[in-house]
């Protein structure tokens, strides 16, 4: 008998010829060939959104690089590579997306995207901005020198000085921080042993000044705080609610002066809950993603506010003015040098329902500007500042 010819799967033969396997260096090349185009993919990606125009970034709380030209000089083509870095940096293809999911990330695990924000409790948002030093103020690691407590008290009584010989009352409103308000509500700062801040170190140094009006509505806040919304949860001023009872203290002691200013009352308001935005969610990128309810009022009635002209910064002053027209004709007239706590809400809200022709326009963070008062020629000054900016005036 012959040999067989027939071949087995096991022999690598015609009736079933065995693959040779994939090699471990073959894996590893196919592997490192992913992993190339993954990585080309996203680089290029970003790039694509920028020149199809689909990923345009959104507004943020500052100027965004322009598009450098074409140098023409020796000076633009020293700085052009820096320009044109500057630009590519802040419009990028995505870089709103990729901004956007580091902040909600970050929110999410209780951490800040802004040096400016802090996160507290219950996702409870504080403004932080460092130059300002509001933490510090908070904990006793920022406050006046006696010299410069003096100096501070010193401008103000001669402001009132200059105010009375002309006939014109005055008034200093504080607006407290957030932080004042609701200190429970903070991160982990903690106060130092027997700390005092700014505002505290006012307020017991005015007690050997007299004749000075000088608002503090802190103790009325922290009474009112357990039963109703001040400050929104995302914003670093204080809501309806807030800025009413700084207004009520104001108008207490304005109308033993001029009884013909009335205060409007709450009353006269119709309130609603509506989803809101806030400053403080601005600068953490999210203000269209975080919205919380907050209260909301407005006038039932008619307003008295008729018109609202705004004005050039006058010369040497750097600030617009706003002069407002109102049906009040037997009222007092008004001119407030205040900041975001009265422009944003006191002032549009309660203060310009109140007086004759109102005047606003910030303080500046120094003295009051005598030419506008004299043009303006009014009844009453109010000083208001935001508990932050007393270490700035």
């Amino acid at each position: 008998m012959g040999t067989s010819k027939r071949t087995t799967l096991q022999d690598g033969g015609p009736e079933g010829k065995q693959a040779a396997p994939i090699s471990p260096s073959r894996r590893a090349k196919s592997g490192d060939v992913l992993l190339v185009v993954m990585v080309a993919v996203c680089l290029c990606l970003p790039a694509a959104f920028q020149i199809s125009g689909l990923a345009k970034p959104t507004s943020e709380n500052r100027t965004l690089a322009k598009r450098p030209g074409w140098p023409v000089s020796l000076a633009d083509y020293r700085t052009f590579p820096q320009r044109m870095t500057a630009f590519v940096d802040d419009h990028f293809g995505l870089r709103d997306h990729l901004v956007r999911w580091n902040s909600e990330l970050r929110l999410k695990l209780g951490t800040s995207s802004s040096p400016s924000v802090a996160i507290g409790k219950d996702g409870v948002l504080f403004y932080a901005y460092h130059p300002e030093y509001l933490l510090e103020q908070h904990t006793g690691e920022d406050v006046f020198t006696q010299a410069q407590l003096d100096a501070w008290v010193r401008s103000v009584v001669s402001e009132r000085d200059w105010l009375k010989g002309r006939g014109i009352a005055f008034y200093i409103v504080i607006a407290p921080d957030k932080s004042t308000i609701y200190p429970e509500l903070l991160p982990d700062y903690p106060r130092l042993p027997n700390a005092t801040t700014r505002l505290d170190q006012v307020v017991a140094r005015l007690k050997d000044v007299k004749d000075l009006e000088f608002i503090d509505p802190r103790p009325e806040l922290w009474r009112a705080k357990h039963s109703a919304v001040l400050y929104p949860r995302a914003d670093s001023h204080w809501g309806p609610r807030g800025a009413y009872i700084a207004y009520g203290k104001l108008m207490a002691r304005v109308s033993q002066s001029f009884p013909n200013a009335h205060a409007v009352s709450l009353d006269s308001y119709r309130s609603s809950i509506l989803p809101m935005h806030g400053d403080l969610a601005f600068l953490l990128n999210l203000y269209e993603q975080l919205l919380y309810p907050e209260e909301v009022i407005q006038w039932k009635g008619r307003s008295h506010l008729v018109s609202t002209n705004q004005q050039p910064p006058p010369k040497g002053w750097g600030w617009l003015v706003k002069y407002m027209h109102t049906d009040l004709a037997d009222s007092p007239r008004l001119i407030v040098f205040g900041d975001s706590f009265t422009d944003y809400v006191m002032g549009p809200l309660f203060l310009y329902e109140t007086f004759r022709d109102p005047v606003y326009t910030h303080h500046n963070g120094t003295p009051l500007n005598h030419d506008l008062i004299e043009a303006t020629r009014p009844d009453l000054v109010v000083l208001e500042l935001a508990e932050r900016y007393l270490r700035l005036y």
